[in-house]
């Protein structure tokens, strides 16, 4: 059992935001590292960081580590909302979970589905008018529509492209994890934006003065009712009830990020309109191989060991995400773009964890990941078989020295037109 390896430094944090979604995989290479080594971040805290499968299993057992109170005040401020579902543990973190998997009926996903399929359709006739589209910014403006209807939440046409903006802003803020942050205050302006607008709607759907189907979120959350029989608070109702939604709206890079790899890879669109189990392999590839999550934070509960090393009680944990995703021990030609990876992929837990891992009832695995893999299928799906459409030139650069990750120029197209069979 040797010491842990250290990336020296008082404070590495601007070294970390610097090389983004490489500075785990650059230490662990410089150091010889495989899968932990020691780093000073966010003030100067000690962090023990680990990377890989196994590092997975372990962050995610509940009896070993603990997740509350770990994430920066600046994230939880603005993409999370004080006292969100992320930021609890134990009893109250599984039982608010449970909420939010109670609405993954076969019923809801199915709607969604539908949902997704039509409003790419629907909007066809204003993207042919259009002389070039930004799918980043089309995407999130799309998928805002998608994820308020799909919620039950009542958003006039003329609020969607603000709410748009102000998601977009907040799941922006990602980048303030270290050093200044000129946008933080414009994040926690929309956040509150955001979260009053929703207040008011479960406020008003309490008093009966409007009325969301039974089984959407709004519904579910207003009338919810915790272990001890006490409603949820009306603004921390509101939270949970946008984090409901906003992951689908955070969507838009992957669906950027979707057509960036068939426009790359050609012989992709011709698989996802001829093999109807393609697009779900495809869309797993694109959340497994560009930028998303760089990592996450927790600390340990007790006492504990990773591969022989001594971690002791309360000492902080990042989690590597992107690069475990990107491991040869983990998967094969990992730099590769290969979909058919996933033909027969064990749904493995603690590999494939773009949105985190571990159990999505008692872990903070994403309760909505199976709603991005159904987003994403019938977007690619609509792209591929619905309309044709030219690639201008452009800067399709996705730089992984950056956080969050975007292709550079959004990904625009030209001359959309809709594909129809005229035989």
């Amino acid at each position: 059992m040797g010491t842990i390896k250290r990336d020296k430094g008082l404070d590495n944090t601007l070294k970390v935001m610097k090389q983004g979604y490489l500075y785990i995989t650059n230490q662990r290479k410089r150091l010889g590292s495989e899968n932990i080594f020691e780093t000073r971040a966010l003030g100067g805290k000690k962090i023990i960081v680990i990377s890989g499968k196994d590092a997975a299993e372990l962050f995610y057992d509940n009896d070993k580590i603990e997740r509350s109170g770990t994430l920066p005040k600046r994230v939880v401020n603005t993409l999370f909302g004080k006292g969100a579902i992320h930021t609890t543990t134990g009893k109250k973190h599984i039982d608010r979970k449970a909420l939010f998997m109670s609405l993954m009926t076969e019923g809801n996903l199915k709607h969604l589905r539908e949902l997704t399929r039509n409003h790419w359709y629907m909007n066809t006739q204003k993207m042919e008018q259009m002389d070039q589209i930004n799918i980043y910014r089309e995407s999130i403006v799309q998928l805002t529509k998608i994820g308020t209807k799909w919620a039950g939440v009542q958003a006039p046409e003329e609020k969607i492209e603000e709410i748009a903006t102000d998601m977009d802003v907040m799941i922006d803020s990602f980048k303030g994890l270290g050093g200044k942050f000129k946008g933080y205050k414009a994040s926690v302006d929309a956040r509150k934006r955001v979260e009053d607008w929703l207040e008011d709607q479960i406020i008003q759907t309490r008093k009966g003065k409007i009325f969301p189907p039974e089984g959407t979120a709004l519904y579910e959350f207003a009338h919810w009712e915790d272990y001890k029989g006490n409603p949820m608070d009306s603004r921390l109702c509101a939270i949970d009830l946008m984090n409901t939604f906003r992951p689908l709206i955070a969507i838009n890079r992957f669906v950027s990020f979707g057509l960036l790899a068939m426009h790359e890879h050609p012989i992709t669109r011709e698989k996802i309109k001829s093999d109807d189990d393609y697009a779900y392999m495809f869309s797993q590839e694109v959340r497994r191989f560009y930028p998303f999550v760089p990592f996450l934070p927790a600390k340990a509960k007790t006492d504990i060991q990773f591969e022989g090393h001594p971690i002791e009680k309360d000492t902080m944990i990042a989690l590597d995400i992107y690069g475990t995703m990107h491991r040869e021990d983990v998967f094969e030609n990992p730099d590769d773009f290969y979909p058919e990876r996933f033909k027969d992929w064990d749904g493995s837990p603690f590999d494939l964890i773009p949105q985190g891992g571990g159990d999505y009832y008692t872990n903070h695995r994403c309760a909505g990941e199976w709603m991005t893999i159904i987003i994403m299928e019938e977007t690619m799906k609509y792209f591929a078989e619905r309309v044709t459409y030219d690639v201008p030139e452009q800067d399709l650069t996705v730089d992984l020295n950056s956080i969050p990750g975007y292709v550079k120029s959004g990904f625009i197209i030209e001359n959309l037109r809709e594909v129809v069979d005229r035989k």
